[in-house]
């Protein structure tokens, strides 16, 4: 399964979305209406899921699922 896909995945059940409703572009916030403890759940299945640390700080500065993405794409890329 790719990156994309199981973070999809994951985002939708933390939000109560359907996988395939979720746009690159769709932001946390505004879209996706997410509040700390949602931010929160997501880190720590991302991290979970994949193995990686994810900083809030940095999290933070991922806006849109597609960023998000990116950014666990990169992480998984500098573990190899």
């Amino acid at each position: 399964m790719s990156v994309e896909k199981k973070v999809k995945e994951i985002i939708a059940d933390v939000f109560g979305k359907n996988p395939e409703e979720l746009a690159d572009n769709l932001r946390f916030v505004e879209d996706l209406h997410a509040k700390s403890v949602n931010i929160i759940e997501l880190i720590a299945l991302l991290e979970y899921e994949f193995n990686i640390t994810i900083p809030f700080v940095e999290a933070r500065k991922n806006k849109t699922i597609g960023e998000a993405v990116s950014y666990i794409e990169k992480k998984l890329a500098e573990k190899q």
